[in-house]
């Protein structure tokens, strides 16, 4: 079955060279090597390589004054 739209792609920025390397764990499958594909803002932007799920790191709300 065909996709009833085409998906949104937000521009990404370039990371600096010091984060490229950053891994997360991915929201929908739990897997831990999630890579950087670019920044929005000051927000780093992960893609999942097993379900190919796009997310931000979800910043800790505890620690918050």
């Amino acid at each position: 079955m065909a996709r009833k739209y085409k998906p949104v792609e937000l521009p990404l920025r370039q990371v600096p060279a010091a984060l490229a390397t950053e891994e997360a764990t991915c929201p929908n499958c739990n897997d831990r090597h999630a890579g950087v594909v670019g920044r929005m803002g000051l927000r780093l932007v992960f893609r999942c390589g097993r379900c190919l799920v796009r997310f931000h790191r979800i910043a800790p709300t505890s620690g918050l004054a």
